[in-house]
């Protein structure tokens, strides 16, 4: 028979009601089916006024969440009292996994309460827990998640148990007791919270007392024979801030430290800088006016670049603060087509040290490093050396570090239309710039002035192709834009400096191609190291040729067009007019050939930048290219390669960055893999001559059920050692966890 009631229908071979009472007894294959839960047993008492009832050698699911049990009480409209029950969010028959306990105090969309339970999987008791409390929620909660267990050669076998906490609405924390078997115990805290939907904040931190880095040569051969061996806590803190203020204020707070810089290596998933020169640790207040963008920008750095870990900053460089104003372009006047715009810079840079570094040319080498007690480039690494100082600042040898610099540019411009087909922008700035050094009265002041002219042209060509005669049919847009840029700076004013470097016969100027790196060869070059690249004069008479075509294909969804950029190229190269009329052996006019490719079909896409040095003969990449299947199942391969480029100079190709990164996901219906190595292709210059830089996976195995994951990733980060991890995660409120994703790989080589 069948009953019909409110949102109940009900199924059963008997039943009988009770009017009066308002109560109904069934029996035989009972079936009680509601919007929201599902409720079946031998027999059922059910009183319909007060929604309560008892269920005999029943069940109760909501979604994928189920109660069995030899007597089930419902006290509610959600909630449920158990006796001899099994708890499980399993939909394959035997549950894959379950909690079987001696009662369970259940509320849908809240907690179950199971006193002396066992945890079953597949139907066998496999570990005994007294007293649980699981969520049937997918809001969040406050309780213990499932613990980790990790392997390491540094830390061998680790255990961590993480305690999650809702504070409010708007914060939480999780903290984590992690137990190294080698190194020790060790505590870790996240706090998160958001103040509004634009407003955010997250701070992690950690700190053990680390049993096996203290007997380590990389810190014991840095300390005296009285302190090798003394214990020391280790620790980190990363704190990441974004708020937008009233009035369109926007603060920006980043902070990333550590008690020695080598934690980034032995702990890399939690301070995220591995491999970086520095913490950078920066705080920055924006306001936008209407035509005014206005930054103010601090930044503290702890050099990473130092051998031993526990070493002073003082040589480090900070900008305190930057300033930067910025007018947008607008009329010079109420309805002219003569516009405007300037910019507005003052930076501060400044250090614990002297302003300048004591610096020592090595005439064999053609190498410019620090002065120390061992005249040695590598003296970092040898702890009996010893900076060297005289006192005295040398024009022709130091190198100054610290600061002030005061830009302002204003520039004009009128655009101009011929015909709907040829574009041309003619531009003239003036740029003033003013420098204060901590330095002798001789080179304490500094001034550069000049005046730059540019024009520039561009037309567009473009066709259009369609598959068919339909009006909603795919079309293909092809776009190629030509353009040509000629830039000539008529008139300098600059006091001469050894902040602009020394050349003999004073004609050689910064090349163009300089702008696209600054390395420790520009140290040794008669350019000089200055603060940044607008200390950089780089443009006296260049002119730029550039093209760019762009394919679009336009299609329909329903009577919505829906566009997407299916490939797009650039090239670019520029040639410099003033160095080819330089009497220099080092001009070298052509710059480098820029190319940018990118497409993104359904099945493949690539990124790829290119830059081909035509006096050095060499290129620099950074490409990707992905293949990708309907399943989600892909191959990804790219490349890194990178050489250091001194304009005038020879390449070394011993130094070069040669990366190729080999990266494949699997997504089946019961296991998913992701995986990463990048081979070294310059391995035999590398310090460690090995091949393999780095590498990792994540593999994640999905138990029939959709009721639980268990994943296992293992990996090697560059010059770290091998970690292993293995983790689980339960669906206890019946919602099934994603699928892998780029983003789980990235957590841990990045």
């Amino acid at each position: 028979m069948q009953i019909v009631f409110k949102d109940y229908h009900i199924r059963c071979d008997r039943a009988k009601i009770y009017l009066k009472t308002k109560r109904v007894y069934m029996s035989g294959r009972v079936l009680m089916t509601q919007t929201k839960s599902t409720i079946g047993g031998d027999q059922i008492w059910f009183d319909y006024e007060s929604n309560t009832g008892v269920i005999s050698k029943g069940f109760v699911q909501s979604g994928n969440v189920i109660f069995e049990g030899e007597l089930i009480n419902k006290t509610g409209e959600n909630d449920y009292y158990v006796v001899k029950a099994d708890y499980t969010t399993c939909t394959n028959c035997p549950a894959s996994w379950s909690f079987q306990g001696s009662q369970i105090r259940a509320e849908l969309g809240g907690y179950a309460y199971i006193k002396n339970s066992f945890l079953k999987f597949g139907g066998v008791p496999v570990f005994w827990i007294p007293y649980l409390i699981v969520p049937l929620k997918s809001d969040r909660q406050t309780g213990l998640l499932t613990p980790e267990f990790e392997s390491s050669q540094a830390g061998g076998l680790t255990v961590s148990q993480p305690l999650f906490w809702v504070i409010s609405r708007n914060e939480d924390l999780t903290y984590t007791f992690k137990n190294y078997e080698l190194r020790g115990a060790k505590n870790l805290i996240n706090y998160r919270y958001m103040l509004n939907a634009d407003s955010y904040g997250e701070l992690s931190t950690g700190w053990l007392r680390d049993k096996v880095f203290q007997n380590e040569d990389r810190v014991n051969r840095f300390r005296n024979d009285e302190h090798k061996g003394d214990g020391f806590n280790r620790w980190f803190i990363k704190y990441d801030h974004y708020t937008q203020l009233p009035n369109d204020y926007i603060h920006r707070m980043q902070i990333n430290n550590a008690s020695d810089l080598q934690y980034p290596k032995d702990f890399s998933r939690e301070t995220r800088n591995h491999n970086e020169p520095s913490f950078e640790n920066r705080m920055s207040l924006t306001k936008n006016f209407e035509n005014i963008h206005a930054n103010i920008d601090t930044a503290y750095h702890l050099n990473m670049l130092k051998s031993d870990p526990l070493s002073g900053n003082d040589e480090s460089v900070h900008r305190v603060p930057e300033l930067r104003v910025s007018q947008m372009t607008e009329p010079l006047f109420k309805n002219s087509s003569l516009l405007y715009s300037w910019d507005l810079n003052y930076l501060n840079l400044a250090r614990a040290g002297k302003s300048y570094d004591d610096m020592t040319y090595d005439s064999v080498n053609k190498l410019r490093f620090p002065t120390n007690s061992c005249n040695s480039a590598d003296y970092d690494r040898d702890p009996a050396c010893a900076l060297v100082s005289d006192g005295e600042y040398n024009p022709y040898t130091d190198l100054i570090r610290t600061g002030q610099r005061l830009d302002f540019k204003p520039t004009l411009s009128y655009p101009i239309n011929l015909n709907d087909t040829v574009d041309i922008l003619p531009k003239v700035s003036y740029r003033e710039t003013q420098y204060q050094f901590q330095l002798t009265d001789d080179y304490s002041r500094l001034y550069r002035r000049y005046l730059k002219t540019e024009v520039s042209a561009r037309t567009q060509l473009t066709q259009i192709y369609s598959t068919s005669n339909d009006l909603k049919g795919t079309k293909l847009r092809h776009e190629v834009i030509p353009q040509v840029t000629y830039t000539k700076t008529p008139w300098v004013d600059r006091k001469e400096h050894p902040f602009w470097g020394f050349d003999k016969d004073n004609q050689t100027e910064i090349p163009f191609t300089s702008q696209d790196g600054i390395s420790d060869g520009d140290l040794a070059s008669p350019f000089g190291l200055q603060f940044d690249y607008l200390d950089r004069s780089l443009d006296r008479e260049i002119v730029t040729f550039s093209v760019l075509q762009r394919l679009t294909e336009k299609s329909w969804e329903g009577n919505a067009p829906v566009y997407k950029q299916l490939a797009s190229l650039s090239l670019s190269q520029s040639y410099d007019v003033y160095q080819s009329n330089l009497n220099s052996s080092t001009k070298q006019p052509w710059s480098n050939i820029a190319a940018y490719l990118n497409v993104n079909l359904d099945s493949f896409s690539t990124s790829s930048l290119v830059n081909y040095y035509p006096y050095q003969k060499v290129s620099n990449v950074s490409s990707s290219a992905r293949f990708t299947n309907k399943f989600g199942n892909f191959f990804e391969l790219g490349l890194n390669k990178t050489y250091e480029i001194t304009p005038g100079k020879d390449v070394d190709s011993s130094k070069r960055t040669e990366d190729y990164i080999f990266r494949a996901g699997l997504i089946t219906k019961y296991f998913n893999l992701i995986g990463q190595f990048v081979y070294d292709g310059n391995w035999l210059n590398n310090s460690k001559n090995k091949r393999i830089k780095s590498w990792a996976y994540v593999s994640q195995f999905k138990p029939p059920g959709e009721c639980w994951l268990i994943t296992l990733a293992q990996y090697q980060v560059t010059s770290g050692t091998q970690e292993l991890k293995l983790s689980f995660e339960f669906t206890f409120d019946g919602n099934s966890k994603p699928p892998l994703t780029n983003e789980a790989l990235d957590q841990i080589i990045n």
